[in-house]
């Protein structure tokens, strides 16, 4: 009972603060900004070689994340529990793995509700800028965002912005556009005049700032830019295509010391995306809105550490991208309020992706519209304004990979133990040691995964 009347109190403390200051009802600005393929230990604030003072700079404003998950280890079903607070198990359309340019029959379905519409039903003015990859039945618009500015895939090339010759994908709101530049400058340079707008200012705004760096690229072999660095010749739909790292030069000249070409140009991707968000703080701080604005910084999934010339770094973690080890699904993750949630955290609560509709829910007032039968994440509000760190599951199912985590503890594929506050590594299975535990952590993912069939 203290708890809860501890609890309240704070959110009552909150909402009774803005509204002294505003006169009206608490709408926090809400800013998503959504990495792609991001490894665990490639930001310096996470032990990493590249420096990231930006990004970084969320985390010293507010909160470090160490244990952030997200739902799947590949990009479609990861954005879709983002959106949707719900594990890509429950989709409609089957947004249980990363959808390639053709797949017509897979996608996110009207009927099932986003972020963007429950707070667009609060008045907010909302919007994607960058990637979707959420399949091509629909436009964003079409799922609560006023406006979005990107492409519909899974990658495209930095500098066409096309799917190596299958197809350009560069969009403005329903129609294919052309701009020139770098993606990552581009994505920034939307995000940037849709907050200045005069009709975000006006209203409160739900930004979902989904970047694609830093993932490869997918270039034409017959149309490669300066500054681009294969990984690996593919073939689909019958045309030639490579995966490919691409940078501006001056971002390479940072890391003239990393003498692995591969891991310099991920680095110099890196260091750009952390321009990039250098540029959005500047201006919200020159706009005046940090205080009413809330910054989630999360990556999609684990990185490249082994695959592509292991170009990405996942630290400690073992495994990467496409897996349900550590390295595939444990994220970096900062989030920042100032004023409201104390600076200089280090949190090792279990916080997933799941999370971030529902913890929004409560702040803004759609809470009393979810269904919270179908909606997984958890209210994440008292590990973000008062430090508690509550007990939770996270499960897991991907292809044939399963995973699932109670507290301290994780089993993988139904049959090896790890007791991860002693092994973030995963490197000593202890199922036979505690055969009881592999059986409590078996029945729970059982229930689980009934329940969402």
């Amino acid at each position: 009972m203290r708890r809860i009347i501890l609890m309240l109190s704070v959110y009552c403390f909150i909402n009774s603060t803005v509204k002294a200051q505003s006169g009206g009802t608490f709408k926090p600005n809400i800013i998503i900004i959504y990495a792609d393929d991001l490894g665990y230990g490639d930001l310096s604030s996470y032990g990493g070689e590249i420096p990231t003072p930006n990004i970084d700079r969320i985390g010293k404003s507010g909160i470090r994340f160490t244990d952030f998950y997200v739902s799947a280890p590949v990009c479609t079903p990861s954005r879709y529990s983002l959106l949707t607070g719900r594990y890509p198990q429950r989709s409609y359309h089957q947004l249980t793995y990363a959808l390639p340019p053709d797949d017509k029959d897979n996608y996110l379905d009207t009927a099932e509700t986003t972020i963007a519409t429950y707070l667009k039903m609060r008045q907010y003015r909302t919007a994607l800028i960058g990637k979707w990859h959420l399949g091509k039945r629909d436009m964003p618009t079409s799922h609560g965002f006023d406006e979005f500015s990107g492409f519909r895939g899974g990658c495209v090339d930095y500098f066409t912005h096309s799917y190596a010759s299958l197809e350009k994908d560069w969009y403005k709101n329903d129609q294919p556009i052309q701009e020139k530049g770098y993606a990552t400058d581009l994505i920034t340079r939307n995000a940037l005049s849709f907050i200045s707008s005069n009709k975000t200012r006006q209203q409160p705004f739900f930004l979902m700032l989904s970047y694609n760096a830093p993932h490869y690229g997918k270039t034409d072999p017959d149309n490669v830019t300066e500054y681009t660095l294969p990984l690996n010749k593919t073939r689909y739909a019958n045309l030639d295509m490579m995966n490919t790292l691409q940078v501006p030069r001056k971002y390479l000249d940072r890391f003239k010391q990393i003498k692995d070409p591969f891991r310099q140009t991920y680095a110099a991707m890196v260091s750009c995306l952390d321009d990039n968000i250098g540029e959005l703080l500047q201006q919200l701080e020159k706009q005046q809105l940090l205080e009413n604005t809330l910054i989630w910084f999360i990556s999609d999934n684990g990185g490249y550490s082994r695959s592509y010339h292991g170009h990405a770094s996942n630290g400690a973690l073992k495994g990467e991208k496409g897996t349900l080890w550590e390295g595939g699904i444990r994220v970096p993750s900062l989030v920042m309020w100032k004023g409201k949630i104390k600076q200089g955290q280090v949190q090792h609560s279990l916080v997933s992706n799941l999370d971030i509709l529902p913890t929004i829910a409560r702040l803004t007032g759609f809470n009393s519209m979810l269904n919270h039968d179908v909606t997984d994440g958890i209210d994440a509000g008292k590990i973000l304004f008062q430090q508690q760190s509550p007990e939770r599951d996270l499960f897991w199912k991907y292809g044939n990979q399963t995973a699932f985590r109670r507290n301290d503890w994780k089993l993988i594929n139904n049959k090896e133990l790890y007791l991860l506050s002693n092994d973030i590594g995963e490197m000593q299975n202890v199922a036979g040691q505690y055969p009881e535990k592999v059986k409590e952590l078996q029945n729970a993912f059982k229930e689980v995964d009934m329940r969402l069939k």
